[in-house]
This record gives C-alpha cells, sequence and structure tokens, in this order.
C-alpha cells in the first residue's frame, strides 16, 4: 500500500507541475488542494513503509520503494512550499 501511495503522490505533483507550467502559473485553488492531500497521502505511505519494516515476514522490496517514493513526494512537497516568489 505504502508504494501504491508513493506513486499516485508522485504522479500527482508531476502532474500538477507541468500543468502549472502549461498554465503559466495561473492555476487554480483545487492544485493546492491537492497538493496538500497529497502530502498527507505521502506522511501515511512512509508510515505505513515504516510499520511493515517491522514485520517479519515481509517482502522488503515494496516496502522500501514505498518509503523512497513517499519521501521524494514529501522532499517535492517541501520543495514547492519553500519556493522564493
Amino acid at each position: 500500500m505504502s508504494t501504491v501511495l508513493g506513486a499516485v503522490s508522485i504522479g500527482s505533483y508531476v502532474f500538477a507541475i507541468v500543468r502549472s507550467f502549461v498554465l503559466v502559473g495561473d492555476v487554480p485553488f483545487r492544485f493546492g488542494a491537492a497538493g496538500f492531500l497529497t502530502l498527507i497521502y505521502s506522511i501515511v505511505g512512509a508510515v505505513l513503509a515504516l510499520y511493515s519494516f517491522k514485520l517479519k515476514d515481509t517482502f522488503r522490496l515494496f516496502p522500501t520503494i514505498g518509503l523512497v517514493l513517499n519521501v521524494l513526494a514529501i522532499v517535492a512537497a517541501g520543495f514547492i512550499l519553500w519556493i522564493p516568489d
């Protein structure tokens, strides 16, 4: 589940950034709301990935991919929030 949430988060950020460039910065409010929801998805996905590392019978590839994708999405959210005007 963390891998799916990470992929959805990264995909949402890529879509929002590309669409923002297409609209030349005149983006609607819903892009900001989608970015906020994506941040929440990323945090939940990272927590799920960390939790799945504690389980004994777990194939470690997918939690690792999920954790990497979610951390990248959280970093992207932080970068978007701190970009100067």
